[in-house]
């Protein structure tokens, strides 16, 4: 008797050892909570939604934050804090926190090299490692490069004005400063908006950056060189507006027509439209001289998160067709998934532009960029340069004693 009842007893124990561990389980799956912290307008609303009702178990609180100067710093300071968010968005300088690698989940440890055929390769392998062992963020958008320029200065300089003919005539960077003395010679406006943007735009086509992988400063190959000649030889001719971009003094400059052309990202298709008084006046070609990117964003999963396999499952669907599809459709954000591009809402015919596909030549770019290695001082160095192209412009500086001295200041990075 006194066995039977303490195999009775032994039972009911087990039983209840079982319960608990279940109600441990629902805790679990319940109680896990993700902190989302991402800039401003970087995630749509809808993409937003669709992750709360397809992770409905979880809690998941997303914090718009502006995109600001500030931004980077008080990213890398959340790497070591414990009250961080556990998904972030970085920006399209995520070269910047490859160093850290440490401190992000490696995704490569989450078998997504499986979903890597669905993105465009270039940007993909940007947010790995230069030694490829760690890929610290998932992809959002990209901001593929093209043509903008002005139907109306073409026309009146004797320029052809169809976007299919503008991108079989002004193939080459030597093509577009061709075009630039056209414009001057025929209308007397310069086609650049300014020394910075067009070294810039030129930079940006490179394969090769400002470091090679053994960390030494190359000044891309050499390349560098040249297209600060080519900047500086804008800027005696006369092709350059000598007007900062995205400010108001540029808004005013597109509104009065004052310059011909620029190579701008897909995200530009907006900035444009603040220049109210010029619609129908742009049209969108084949980027000369190469094709090329300017932004984009990742979202990545600090490696503090106290849930780092359901924050990558979260990443994943922000960064999947269906979250990147409302995201363009949303916020207009040019998706690095390559499935999105067959889409219908990939077909824009804008009437901003003439009624033109504007996305044509965008999905054309997104296709055909080429990975470069980019150091994480490569913003740093590339912005002196910048700095001592605007002195040439708008102080006259002798175009050789501002390129040593930004040589000499980047050699001190």
């Amino acid at each position: 008797m006194l066995k039977k009842y303490l195999s009775l007893l032994l039972i009911v124990a087990l039983f209840g050892i079982l319960a608990a561990c279940g109600n441990d389980s629902e805790k679990s799956s319940s109680s896990v909570t993700l902190d989302v912290q991402y800039y401003t307008e970087a995630i749509s609303d809808g993409a937003i939604e669709a992750a709360k009702e397809e992770f409905s178990d979880y809690t998941l609180n997303f914090t718009e934050v502006p995109a600001d100067d500030t931004y980077d710093v008080k990213l890398r300071t959340s790497l070591d804090s414990d009250s961080a968010p556990d998904i972030v968005t970085i920006n399209s300088n995520i070269q910047e926190f490859l160093p850290y690698a440490d401190k992000f989940v490696n995704f490569l440890d989450y078998d997504v090299e499986s979903l890597a055929e669905n993105y465009v390769e270039w940007k993909w392998e940007s947010a790995k490692t230069a030694d490829k062992s760690s890929m610290i963020a998932m992809l959002i958008d990209i901001g593929p490069t093209a043509l903008f320029y002005r139907i109306d200065l073409f026309e009146k300089a004797g320029l052809p004005t169809d976007p299919q003919e503008v991108s079989n005539t002004i193939v080459t960077s030597e093509d577009y400063m061709e075009a630039a003395k056209t414009l001057s010679e025929e209308i007397d406006k310069p086609m650049f908006l300014s020394a910075v943007a067009l070294l810039g735009e030129e930079y940006r086509k490179l394969n090769s950056s400002m470091y090679n992988k053994e960390g030494e400063l190359t000044l891309a190959d050499g390349k560098l060189k040249e297209i600060w000649d080519y900047t500086v030889k804008a800027v005696n001719e006369g092709y350059t507006l000598g007007t900062r971009a995205n400010t108001i003094d540029n808004v005013v400059a597109q509104n009065k027509g004052l310059y011909g052309a620029y190579i701008g990202a897909s995200w530009g298709v907006l900035d444009v439209k603040d220049a109210k008084e010029t619609k129908g006046k742009w049209r969108i070609a084949k980027a000369p001289g190469g094709y090329s990117n300017q932004g984009g964003s990742y979202l990545a999963v600090l490696g503090n998160s106290d849930h780092p396999e359901e924050a990558v499952e979260v990443v994943k669907y922000l960064t999947n067709f269906d979250s990147q599809l409302a995201n363009l459709t949303e916020n207009s954000l040019f998706p690095s998934h390559q499935e999105v591009y067959d889409t219908e809402a990939m077909v824009n015919k804008d009437e901003w532009f003439g009624g033109q596909n504007i996305n044509e030549y965008f999905i054309e770019a997104a296709e055909n960029i080429e990975y470069v290695y980019r150091d994480p001082r490569d913003s740093a160095a590339f912005t002196i340069f910048t700095d001592e192209i605007h002195l040439v412009e708008s102080q006259n500086k002798d175009p050789e004693e501002a390129w040593n001295d930004a040589v000499k200041k980047a050699e001190q990075l």
